[in-house]
């Protein structure tokens, strides 16, 4: 009987420890299967889950990659910064966390973690300072957008979702997306994005959105697309899934495919030639206004590095010559992508080469060919730190359409309407002042007659005012400049004073101050009548230490406060004896002081004689012993405090 109840507690023991590794470890193993078939959307699901449950390097490490691939840079800024917090995260890190900072519109900390990155890298130092200061360049084209530019988000024919790669087509626009289909009770699913896959759609005028029929859009991603100048004939992008998904990094490859329009849908044709075995992809048509040169993005072998772009000219028979490479003026190392061509022939494209914003950025080049010149990034506010790409023009050349994932949209890539060229309205005269107040701090009742400085710090000159009967004062103030205002010590200790700066006003800008001001002979004059001296001397009474420790601690409290120690005689005695004895008075309670801690240096002794009796027991004057006592005593003034300033 024991040895059957020692048993099912011996069971119950295994399935409540042992059971949940084994599912701990089966999650793991399908996590991981997912993240290689590149199923990032459902494989974050489960490690993310395995990450509460019981964190480690190499689960954070990957959920940080996953929200890299799909794009997520705020949730891929956390994540990285997480991983760097195990210290065997390798540096690698730093780099990944940095292209997030800089995508997130963090320039700075972004250029930091580049230079930690070349820190520890020291063959890749060079590209680390470069990126370092691509950030610094980032950040200038950031915070001076061209004011003759306006970018607007199309609300009418964006998704929830992706929708991207707009093209003119006739009055239309076809775009790509990855919407929802609402006569769809169940689409096939992309796991790396968790969405639909890529269609191709068209849009009307007024913004009515419906998807291309045909077999254009079967089977796995269709588009983008390029349009023939007859408007019969398509060329788009169709991505094909790898024979067998779950191999370790294979991913589908882009075919080139050409489509034709018949009995109202469009029917997916011959494959271009230029990939026909497909070891490598092609996609991102595009042509030439007269439909004779097809330019394209591919990782073919012999490129610059990750996707280059290439163009083909096509033959009277039809047939597309042997691809070429564009050139090293507008490929890059990295991916260059999203070409297109404005109807006057110039040639627009998108990079994460060239000198950048963040992710993808939209640049124009002059020429054709492998022969161009003049790469310009169109900066902000055409380009931002996020991916910007896939631009349409229209037939002004001053308007159209881009594609951007930047913060604010409807979806996830978005499409956007643009207009360059708008002509500046003269740029007002921008006007800076200061409009102040002085206030009595308890009675709220304004200060007339206060001389309130303006200190120009690039400068050194001074402005004075006084303030007008409703305590009130104004200065002008001039551009890119750093000013000091105080009031005058000499009438009020609590000189307040504060710093204004009109460096980085972008517009014209009045600066609100209020002074609120306590009189220095009715407030801070601090009168602690038990520190009395016995007559003829100048040693500390035993009576008054308890007073002075409550100096002390004042001291101790108010670090912004420095203090004058000013002692008194009556009026025995010679006048001359008397200054010099509260000399003495004022050094011994200063003395005190600073043996209990106070510094020195905010400390003054002061000695005034008989010179400020309390009573009329001056010379002559017969007085009781307690009424000369009254004259024999050391007041703690506040000469100094510094406030913060109040500015509204």
């Amino acid at each position: 009987m024991m040895f059957r109840k020692f048993f099912r507690v011996l069971a119950v023991f295994i399935v409540i420890y042992f059971v949940p590794s084994v599912l701990f470890s089966d999650d793991i193993k399908e996590a991981d299967k997912l993240y290689r078939q590149l199923d990032y959307k459902y494989a974050l699901e489960i490690y993310e889950k395995i990450m509460r449950e019981s964190p480690s390097l190499d689960v954070a490490q990957k959920i940080a990659n996953c929200y890299r691939f799909i794009n997520n840079t705020e949730a891929a800024e956390i994540w990285y910064k997480k991983t760097l917090g195990y210290p065997e995260a390798t540096s690698d890190n730093y780099k990944f966390l940095a292209e997030a900072l800089k995508q997130n519109g963090k320039f700075d900390e972004a250029a930091a973690n580049y230079k930690i990155w070349g820190e520890k890298n020291p063959t890749l130092a060079a590209e680390a300072t470069k990126q370092a200061n691509i950030c610094e360049v980032a950040k200038t084209w950031t915070e001076n957008p061209d004011i003759g530019a306006l970018v607007q988000n199309e609300t009418g024919l964006n998704s929830e979702n992706s929708d991207f790669s707009p093209v003119q087509f006739g009055a239309d626009i076809l775009l790509i997306s990855d919407r929802r289909q609402k006569d769809k009770k169940s689409e096939d699913t992309y796991g790396w994005t968790g969405n639909p896959y890529l269609k191709i759609y068209s849009a009307t005028a007024s913004k009515q959105v419906s998807i291309l029929k045909g077999s254009i859009n079967t089977g796995f991603h269709s588009g983008p697309v390029a349009v023939y100048p007859g408007l019969d004939t398509l060329l788009f992008t169709r991505a094909v899934l790898p024979a067998k998904k779950s191999k370790l990094g294979e991913v589908g490859k882009q075919y080139l495919l050409m489509a034709v329009k018949k009995e109202g849908e469009w029917i997916a044709k011959d494959k271009l030639p230029f990939n026909s075995e497909g070891l490598f992809s092609v996609q991102h048509p595009a042509l030439s206004p007269n439909g004779k040169i097809l330019y394209f993005a591919s990782d073919m072998p012999g490129g610059l590095g990750g996707m280059d772009l290439y163009f083909s000219e096509k033959l009277p028979n039809g047939s597309w010559t042997q691809p070429q490479n564009c050139g090293d003026q507008i490929n890059t190392p990295q991916d260059d992508v999203f070409p297109t061509v404005r109807a006057d022939g110039k040639f627009y494209f998108a990079s994460k080469g060239h000198i950048g914003m963040g992710g993808l950025d939209i640049f124009s080049a002059v020429g054709e060919k492998n022969k161009f010149a003049e790469v310009e990034n169109l900066r902000a506010p055409l380009n931002s730190p996020k991916d910007d790409f896939g631009v349409m023009f229209n037939a002004d050349h001053k308007t159209g359409y881009l594609s951007s994932n930047r913060n604010g949209g409807v979806g996830l890539d978005d499409i956007y309407r643009f207009t360059t060229g708008i002509k500046a309205e003269p740029k007002a005269q921008q006007v800076f002042a200061v409009n102040g107040l002085v206030i009595e701090k308890d009675t709220k009742l304004p200060i007339g007659g206060l001389e309130v400085l303006l200190i120009n710090k690039n400068t050194g000159a001074e402005t004075k005012v006084l303030s007008d009967s409703e305590g009130k004062f104004s200065f002008n103030l001039e551009a890119e400049t750093d000013y000091v205002v105080k009031g005058n010590p000499l009438q009020y200790f609590t000189s307040q004073s504060g710093e204004i700066t009109t460096k980085g006003a972008s517009q014209s800008t009045i600066y609100d101050i209020r002074f609120e001001l306590e009189r220095a002979k009715d407030v801070f004059t601090v009168k602690l009548n038990h520190i009395f001296y016995d007559f003829n001397k100048w040693n500390i009474r035993k009576d008054a230490l308890a007073d002075l420790r409550k100096v002390s601690e004042f001291m101790a409290n108010m670090p912004n406060v420095n203090m004058e120690l000013v002692a008194h005689t009556d009026s025995r005695g010679s006048a001359v004896y008397n200054q010099h004895l509260s000399e003495k008075r004022a050094e011994s309670a200063l003395n005190y002081l600073t043996n209990e801690g106070v510094a020195a240096e905010r400390l003054r002794a002061i000695g005034k004689g008989e010179t400020e009796l309390l009573n009329e027991c001056g010379d002559g004057v017969k007085c009781t012993a307690a009424q000369h006592q009254l004259n024999r005593r050391t007041e703690f003034k506040i000469v100094k405090v510094n406030p913060v300033m109040a500015m509204n």
